[in-house]
């Protein structure tokens, strides 16, 4: 979970970089910085999909509550991007008129919320049922031996 985790720390970072550029009125980097932090969001959540979602789903087969649980957040993700995307797709695409101006604090302090609130869930329900395998205990099969020693 670590490189997930650190995901987390890099969104928050650029999400809070976007909102210290609007803040200064500096407009003409944010489309650049939306579109980082929209690569930086796929990305991390293409690894949840294939390293966290498909790794709980099998693991907890045998456990209905928390396959559910799990289902659930994938589900609210999934939303959460689309809202998103849309986010990001109207504030890199236009132009940056007065009225746009003032719609991209509003908006961008909803999504700031959203994103805060499901990296604290994820971080505190949905990551601590994650647990890598354990290495296999070595047993005697497994060593050479002893003439292969070194």
């Amino acid at each position: 979970m670590p490189e997930l985790l650190d995901d987390h720390k890099q969104l928050l970072k650029l999400f809070t970089e976007i909102g210290q550029e609007y803040a200064a009125e500096r407009f003409t980097q944010l489309p650049l910085l939306l579109r980082d932090f929209g690569t930086l969001l796929r990305e991390h959540l293409l690894k949840e999909n294939v390293k966290l979602y498909i790794y709980l789903k099998h693991t907890l087969a045998d456990d209905p509550e928390s396959a559910a649980l799990t289902q659930g957040f994938r589900s609210e993700m999934h939303g959460i991007n689309r809202t998103v995307t849309r986010f990001l797709s109207h504030y890199i695409l236009d132009e940056w008129d007065e009225q746009r101006r003032k719609q991209f604090g509003a908006d961008l302090d909803a999504i700031g919320k959203v994103l805060v609130k499901r990296i604290e869930t994820e971080e505190s329900v949905l990551y601590p049922l994650y647990q890598p395998p354990k290495p296999k205990a070595s047993t005697a099969s497994d060593r050479e031996p002893g003439f292969f020693r070194t």
